[in-house]
Formats: structure tokens, sequence, C-alpha cells
């Protein structure tokens, strides 16, 4: 609410026209000193305001150490865990044949390991090449083979386009199939099959003759794969129509086709036979029921099949081999793929291939050697993680095994500094000095400054409201007992591991000494990991509801870490203790999305304001309508006694004038 127009409400307004005085200036006047109380109000609600951010920054600060810290979902920093102090590293002398990593359950040394056997997945592949003939029609009723002469097509292998045109001499289909394997063999060339008999000369391209039709496949042996047919661009000059054979027939199955379409590349003249009345194909992978329409694309169903979680396979074709491949999602022996009979003919399937479990040799060097079989090619044992990438039984590898004194210290740090700027930040608001030069700024003094100057006014009126502030002291005080009082059961300390505190202007910030640090890791892992994450025998985890005396025996078994832990709880906790209060500092502050944000000590602080300021500010309006009611009564005295004198001096004028 505006200070400057917070009495320009009163219905009582008069002019000063008998007085000549200017009423209004001077009733405003009056009531800017009537004011300064409101204004000093305004001012205390706005420090608490002020007061009550400033803890909730704290608060947050607090909030980002214990999260990035003290949460189990972030294991390598988790400092209530032992994985946090127990880091290894894992160095395989052959990465192409074993990778290695190591957990906190894992032991330093050497380790060796043969990789017999991979583990596979159980596995279903066409038995040929699906669809890899292209045919002509039957050209047993042409009567004259000469009208093939002259003619061109379009033939496309492996993405390298050529025309062929046929030569003369046509009389009969063996001509016709000899003069295409001629002109086709000139244009791609033929390839060198380098064999113990002798060398030989093999097609891309195998020209035949089935049933009195022409045919058309890559040869395997000479690497080419795909084969595609077009119509030459002049229709009374092609040849492929003349044939019979459509314009883009491949040798590749298109995934866009349908499964009509591979039903009769696959079955031929049987292929109706493999859908129901409805023309729809079902079938099973692994007890999952599939039903497609004949006009389905074999690229749907392909994809149906890969996101079905059900299924456990994945299913392809690879357009190489120009065969379908279905693979077991689960590796290992053991029936992990069931087919049923209509998706193998479909798909042109015979046999399913049962996968294999991973065999390995491991142990410590120079010790016995134990054989492990796994379903998995990465798995864990003793805490070590192996990564199996290939078989090689005439390779013993080894795994060595250390201790991540870098890992380790870098989490030790890195926590000592976030702790650090958390107590840099509070040291600095308990040492702040309050100048009661800058108070908050009124509505009317804001009015008459610049954003610049209200910006630097407010950050001075801002420093020094938690100063000496006694819940914060308390908790740097805890900190600093938690940091060197010592462990049951634990004989060394922090300055014992290069960490302490640092100067007196320092007030309590940790500095490390990298070697000694690191030493410590190295020589003493068991003892800094005790150091900072002993837990209480009797009371292991951290509770609201203990009792003092319960707290000081967990306090007094409980390393560093966990007492850091509980002290961070004591004060930003929303759970609430035996007594029902949430921590210190939520308890006076609270904080957004939490009910404490509007049952905290300050909000109720900042609620009292708020109502006296409602009701000064009625008395005030009151008052302002009394100074109103005051000077109009002046006024109309006035008025009444200049009303008497004008009628005196009339009298007296006219008693004169006779």
């Amino acid at each position: 609410m505006s200070m400057v127009n917070l009495f320009t409400s009163s219905t009582l307004r008069i002019s000063g026209l008998a007085s000549g005085m200017d009423t209004e200036l001077i009733i405003s006047n009056l009531m800017r000193i009537e004011r300064l109380p409101l204004d000093r109000l305004y001012q205390k609600k706005q420090l608490a305001e002020w007061k009550r951010d400033q803890y909730r920054d704290i608060i947050n600060l607090i909030r980002s150490l214990r999260d990035e810290y003290f949460d189990v979902i972030k294991p390598a920093n988790y400092l209530l865990s032992n994985s946090a102090y127990k880091k290894f590293s894992a160095v395989s002398s052959d990465s192409s044949v074993v990778t290695a990593s190591a957990n906190a359950e894992a032991m330093a040394g050497t380790y060796e390991i043969v990789v017999k056997k991979l583990a596979t997945a159980a596995e279903a592949r066409s038995s040929g090449t699906v669809g890899d003939t292209i045919q002509s029609k039957s050209l047993s009723e042409i009567g004259d083979f000469k009208v093939f002469e002259g003619k061109s097509i379009i033939v496309s292998l492996d993405g390298v386009t050529k025309t062929i045109t046929i030569g003369s001499g046509i009389n009969s289909i063996d001509d016709l199939k000899n003069n295409l394997q001629k002109q086709i063999d000139e244009a791609f060339g033929k390839v060198k099959v380098i064999k113990e008999e002798g060398d030989s000369y093999i097609s891309k391209i195998e020209v035949g003759i089935v049933d009195d039709k022409i045919t058309f496949k890559t040869a395997q042996e000479s690497g080419a794969t795909k084969l595609t047919l077009y119509n030459y661009g002049d229709a009374s000059q092609d040849g492929l129509s003349l044939l019979g054979i459509n314009n883009g027939a491949s040798n590749r199955i298109n995934t866009n086709e349908t499964l009509e379409s591979l039903a009769k590349r696959v079955l031929g003249t049987d292929a109706d036979s493999i859908f129901d009345d409805d023309g729809n194909l079902t079938f099973s992978i692994n007890s999952q029921e599939f039903t497609f329409s004949k006009n389905t694309t074999i690229s749907a169903m392909l994809n149906a099949i890969n996101n079905n979680a059900n299924a456990q396979a994945t299913i392809k074709y690879d357009e190489l081999t120009g065969k379908f491949v279905l693979t077991a999602k689960q590796l290992g022996a053991g029936k992990n793929l069931d087919v049923d009979d209509t998706l193998k003919k479909i798909l042109g399937i015979i046999d399913v291939v049962d996968g294999t479990d991973a065999e390995v040799e491991i142990g410590m060097v120079g010790g016995e050697k134990t054989l492990v079989t796994r379903s998995s090619n990465s798995f864990t044992v003793n805490g070590i993680t192996y990564n199996l990438q290939k078989a090689d039984e005439s390779k013993t590898i080894t795994i060595r095994v250390d201790t991540d004194v870098d890992g380790i210290y870098e989490t030790i740090t890195g926590f000592i500094n976030k702790y650090n700027e958390m107590i840099d930040k509070i040291n600095s608001k308990l040492t702040e000095k309050y100048d009661r030069n800058y108070p908050p700024l009124t509505e009317e003094q804001k009015k008459a400054m610049n954003e610049k100057d209200i910006e630097l006014w407010e950050e001075k009126a801002k420093t020094g409201l938690l100063r000496n502030d006694s819940i914060l002291e308390r908790m740097i005080l805890d900190l600093r007992r938690a940091l060197y009082d010592s462990i049951e059961g634990v004989s060394i300390h922090l300055t014992s591991i290069g960490i302490k505190t640092g100067s007196y202007e320092q007030r309590g910030k940790l500095v490390v000494d990298e070697q000694k640090l690191k030493e410590a890791i190295r020589n003493n892992p068991e003892g800094v990991m005790e150091l900072f994450n002993k837990k209480s025998e009797k009371y292991p985890t951290y509770s609201r509801t203990l009792t003092a005396e319960e707290r000081a025996i967990r306090y007094k078994e409980s390393g560093i870490a966990q007492r850091i832990y509980d002290i961070i709880e004591d004060n930003i906790s929303t759970f609430r203790d035996s007594n029902g209060k949430k921590g210190f500092l939520i308890e006076k502050a609270g904080i957004q999305g939490d009910a404490s944000e509007f049952t905290n000590l300050i909000y109720k602080e900042i609620r009292e304001y708020e109502s006296s300021i409602s009701k000064m500010y009625e008395k005030l309006i009151e008052k302002e309508n009394d100074y109103f009611r005051k000077f109009a009564a002046m006024e109309e005295a006035l008025s009444r006694m200049y009303a008497q004198s004008d009628w005196l001096y009339a009298q007296l004028s006219s008693l004169t004038s006779k």
C-alpha cells in the first residue's frame, strides 16, 4: 500500500476560502508526522521479510551440500556409504579381450582371467537368401527371339548403374541368356577367385534359365549383393517389359513390401495357405502372440516385434545376406528363443540355434583358477565387473586392481570445498555489521530516488540482519565440534590425514594437505573410511525421535560424515521430531514448497506486523478525517464571523449616511 496515497480517501475536503490558508497542505504535513509510526511498522515488516529470505538462502545452500554428498541415489559421492571411500581402479593388460571395473566390495591385487567362450544369444536365420532370384515370364511362346535384339535393360548392382543392350544373333532362349551374361560381364567385370586347384573368374551377376524363364541373381562368392533391374527410358527399346519383369525388381527385399508379397517370394504358390480366411497372419515368439494383415508392410511387422518387451527378441532384415535374423535378447544357454512354425515358414527359417554361456577362468596371480560360467558377457565376481570382448583361450589376461587414490581424494576434497563454501557464507552473515543509517526505504522516499540509488541503498539496508544469530552460531559450533571430537573406536583424527582448520580469520574453514591426505588414503583406506563413515552400533541411522541420551550415544559412536549429516538434518529437516518440531532453521524461516512456508516464526512475526499496520492505518484515516472536520469547523466559524462583521459594517455605514 502506497505511503504517499494512504490518506487521500478522506471524504472531508475544504477549500480554506474563509481563512485563506492551504488547509490541504497543512493537513498533509500534519499527517506526515502522524504517519511516522506506520512507516516504522512497514520498515520492520520489510526487515523481517529480508531476514526470512536470507535464512532461506542459507537453507538452500545447506540443502545443496546435503543433496550432493548425502543422497543415496548418488553413490559415487554418498558419504554415508563405504563406496565413497573404497574406490578401485581396474586395468586390463589387453582391453581387446576383456575390460574391468571394481566397486567397494573388491580387494586390491592382480587377477588373471582366460576367456574361453563368449556368451551368445539364441538365433534363427533364414536358411537361404529370401527372394534372391529375379525371374522373367515364361518365354516358351516366344516365336522369334530376334525381337530381343537391340533391346536395353537398366541394371543396378550395389549402387553402380549401367545400361545393358542385347546384341544380335539371338535365335533361342540360350542365345538370349548367353548374350545377357556377356553384356553384363563386360559392363561390371568378373571377380578373380583364388583356389588351391587354380584361380578362376566368376560373374558378379549370374544369368540362368529355369523352366523357360530367364533368371538373374548375384553370385555369392563374388561379394556382390543387391541387384535391381529397371525399364529402359525408350519404351520401344525396353527389354525388361519384354521379359515380363516389373520395373524396380530386386533380389533383395524392400521392407515396404507387404507380408503377402513376402509370402509369395518365400512360399511361391503356397503363399495363400499361410494366411487365415480373413487374410491375417498369426504367429508367436516366446509365447507372445502377434497378428498382422497380409497388407501389413514388412517394416511394420519388424517394428512391432522389436518394440514388444514381452517377445524378448529382436528381428532385422540383413540386406547383405538377404536373410531375416531373429535374436533372443537374453544371452546364454537355455531355451531363450521359441519361434512357432508359421513365422519360420514366412521367414524361411529351418532351425533355431541355441545360445551359449560365457566360460572364463579367474584367479589371483600365482593361485588356482576357477571356472566361471555366466549367461552374460558382463558380470561381477568379488566386486570386480568383467566385460568380455572376445574369446581367446591362448591368452591369460591380467587385471590389476588398485585403490583409486585420486578418486577418493576428489570425493573428500569436493565435499570439503562445498563445506567451506557453506561455512564461509554463514560466517559472513554472522559477522556482517548492521548500519542503522540505512533503514528500509518508504514508498515516498523511493519516489524521490532513481533505481540505481534504491538498489545501492537496499543493498546496505540488508546487511547485518543475521549478525550473531543464535541458530546459525550454534550450528557452526556443532559442526566444529563434530570435526574434532574423538570417535569411539577410531584412533585417527582429521589432522592425522592432513585436514585441519585454517587461520582464526577463516573461522572454521578446512584446509587440506594434498600429499598427506593421499598418503593416508593409499596406506590406510580403512582408517580413512572409519573416520568419516563409522556407524553407531546402537543407533546406526539418524532419527528425529531419538532422545537426548540416545543422540549423545549416536554422536559419540559416529564418524564425521554421520555427525555432519545429523547436524544438517537437525537444522533443515522437514520431518517433525517427538515434540512436533521441524529443523531449527525451518521452524524459524520455513521453506517454499513445504507447509513450513506459512507456519514459521518469521511468518507469524510478519503477520503480526500486517495486523498492526492495518489497525494503525484505520486510526490514521480517522485522524486525518478529524483534522479535516476541525479545519472545516474553523472555516465555518470564520465565515460566520466575517458575515457578522460585514452586517455590522453595513449597519454602521447606513447610520453614518443619515
